[in-house]
């Protein structure tokens, strides 16, 4: 192996370590795939919480109290379990419905995985 070939190899597993080979940022911790959560997330989250995460969806505009924005101060607070336990069992006094039973336990997990690229 050329040390051409083996810096371009390095190079690119560390692209993809670090997210920036797709156009979703990778997040570890949340233990799911963010690439995939985007999807999840459009069909599902996108409506009310709008494309990037500020509350803004032609729904989201429109409730009482209205969607969350990732984007607020008060959401960047919440841990990962946190937006994990919200997203699965809903939030009370709000139209954030459950959606643990809705989705699987990895699309859960990957749904989380993108809002919270949504929060950087």
């Amino acid at each position: 192996m050329t040390r051409t070939y083996a810096l371009l190899i390095a190079s690119t597993c560390a692209l993809m370590t670090l997210g920036l080979w797709s156009g979703v940022p990778y997040v570890l911790a949340a233990g799911g795939n963010a690439d995939k959560g985007k999807a999840v997330y459009g069909t599902n989250c996108e409506p009310c919480h709008g494309p990037q995460g500020m509350g803004d969806g032609p729904v989201g505009k429109t409730l009482k109290p209205p969607a969350t924005d990732f984007m607020s101060a008060a959401s960047k607070q919440k841990s990962e379990a946190d937006l994990l336990k919200i997203i699965e069992g809903g939030q009370p006094k709000t139209s954030m419905m459950a959606w643990k039973g809705r989705l699987s336990d990895e699309q859960l997990q990957d749904v989380l995985a993108y809002v919270l690229t949504l929060r950087k």
